[in-house]
């Protein structure tokens, strides 16, 4: 019987992973709010602070790559453990600034929030490399669904945890949240990860950056990136049509808690379709349908159009969790495995700046038009996904074992 196996396996899997990705993504997600705040009453320009936010969205490109390298040297366990201490040490940097501001710490303020962004990529490294190579292939997409679901899951309370304890303190504790999340996470991964084993940091041969491991990643890739670009414009686009077509901003705030919940009910389906069908069968349809909605733009005039498009676009993102984390495991090879895992996070980062540039491309033709583009964007994308990675990544093969 699969099921009682699968169970074990996940099982195993909430200390040392779950639990501790909860918990720091809660912590990650408590201080982004406060972080524009704390600059502000350094003195820093809101100009000077989004150029700050853009250096950390350009690390999350060129970051994974070296990080990678490290996390494949070191292993997953020391690279997890480097992560929770280094994002420690930022974060008490960074209360302390909060507790005594003033101009003179803003270059400290710079390389704390930094730091926490290398932090954060190496800690994601660790993680994803991780349960890729201690769960079966069997396993993988519901074993990475889950990992996205604890992130998802402590992206929506960490804000709210901290805003609660905002209203009767002050911003530090924000970073005190944060503190105790590494802190905690930081002693699971050391009680219940295990050392790398020798044969995974031996020196053996490295395939390098050879053409037969290229090739299939960069085309499975592809696919991401639009996937990846689409999702950081919906979050863009759905503020920017609330605004242009009038709706209220707690209608806007009502779809996006609407969507999210949403996308967390379909995890649930994500991973076994993937398992059980194949990676094409969810991500063929979550662009299509992310594609669908977002060509729908120009009816946001409505609010039931509004809501409608927020809506078919959460069936489509949710449709497609885990997608990438599983992607990446099934293409990269087990030798050097976080080298790999780094150079395809980097690839996938670039969706994350394709997407703001698509909206900034065709500004002047309204908001309205570049949701059509970025639809047109998925489409395409989906077509692509349909022709390779049923090719790259078969479907199993259907035995009573897989479920």
């Amino acid at each position: 019987m699969a099921e009682p196996q699968l169970r074990t396996v996940l099982r195993r899997l909430i200390w040392p992973i779950y639990l501790p990705n909860a918990l720091y993504a809660a912590g990650s997600a408590t201080i982004v709010p406060v972080v524009p705040l704390l600059g502000l009453r350094l003195g820093l320009s809101p100009a000077q602070i989004a150029l700050l936010g853009t250096a950390c969205g350009v690390l999350t490109v060129v970051g994974p790559m070296p990080m990678g390298r490290l996390v494949a040297r070191v292993g997953e366990r020391a690279g997890l453990t480097l992560g929770a201490a280094v994002a420690i040490c930022s974060t008490l940097g960074c209360l302390g600034i909060a507790s005594y501001p003033s101009r003179s710490r803003q270059f400290l303020f710079l390389i704390c929030i930094l730091a926490l962004a290398l932090a954060d990529l190496t800690w994601d490294l660790g993680r994803q490399t991780y349960l890729a190579d201690t769960v079966p292939a069997r396993y993988r997409a519901r074993a990475m669904t889950l990992y996205g679901g604890t992130l998802r899951a402590g992206r929506v309370s960490g804000p709210a945890i901290g805003a609660a304890l905002i209203l009767v303190w002050d911003l530090r504790a924000a970073f005190i949240v944060h503190l105790l999340a590494a802190g905690i996470s930081l002693t699971l991964v050391l009680a219940c990860v295990p050392p790398r084993s020798q044969a995974a940091t031996a020196p053996g041969a490295d395939p390098g950056l050879s053409r037969p491991v290229l090739r299939p990643m960069l085309l499975a890739a592809t696919t991401v990136v639009i996937l990846v670009a689409c999702r950081t414009n919906r979050d863009l686009l759905l503020p920017l049509l609330g605004h242009a077509y009038g709706h209220r901003a707690a209608l806007v705030s009502l779809v996006f808690a609407l969507g999210a919940a949403t996308e967390l009910a379909l995890m649930l389906v994500a991973g076994p379709v993937m398992d059980r069908f194949g990676r094409a069968a969810v991500l063929v349809p979550c662009l299509a349908v992310c594609g669908a909605a977002l060509v729908m733009s120009p009816l946001a005039v409505s609010r039931a159009g509004f809501c409608a498009i927020a809506l078919v676009f959460a069936v489509g993102n949710g449709l497609g969790s885990g997608i990438n984390k599983t992607l990446s495991a099934d293409l990269t090879p087990a030798h050097q495995r976080a080298r790999w895992i780094g150079l395809w996070n980097s690839v996938v980062g670039t969706g994350q700046l394709l997407g703001p540039g698509i909206i900034s491309a065709v500004a002047a033709a309204g908001v309205a038009t570049a949701g059509i583009v970025t639809g047109a964007l998925a489409l395409a994308g989906a077509g692509w996904a349909a022709y390779w990675v049923p090719r790259l990544v078969p479907a199993p093969r259907r035995t009573p074992d897989a479920g």
